[in-house]
């Protein structure tokens, strides 16, 4: 468990800042998309939201180094219910906090 927390500090160090983009989807529904930002600039793709109906969305985790997900010491973040815990989480990696 220490060696995913530890992966997960180290991994979350490369992540200076983090950016959300809206689309729209051929069906006119909003799509979210939240990246991590590298050191050098490059974007991993972390948090993907769909509009399930007018203001309500649905939120997964995107990211390819799930330790980032699983080092995060809150359990709340292992469901993302809403845009703030999106933030917050993202927050988290950003500030080496995960």
């Amino acid at each position: 468990m220490e060696r995913l927390a530890a992966t997960g500090m180290i991994s979350s160090r490369l992540y200076v800042r983090w950016e959300e983009v809206y689309v729209t989807s051929d069906r006119g529904r909003r799509d979210v998309r939240y990246y991590l930002i590298r050191k050098d600039g490059t974007s991993d793709l972390a948090v993907a939201g769909k509009e399930k109906s007018l203001g309500r969305m649905s939120y997964r985790y995107a990211i390819r180094d799930l330790s980032l997900v699983s080092a995060s010491n809150s359990s709340s973040f292992l469901k993302l219910r809403s845009r703030r815990e999106v933030i917050d989480w993202l927050n988290s990696i950003v500030s080496g906090t995960s």
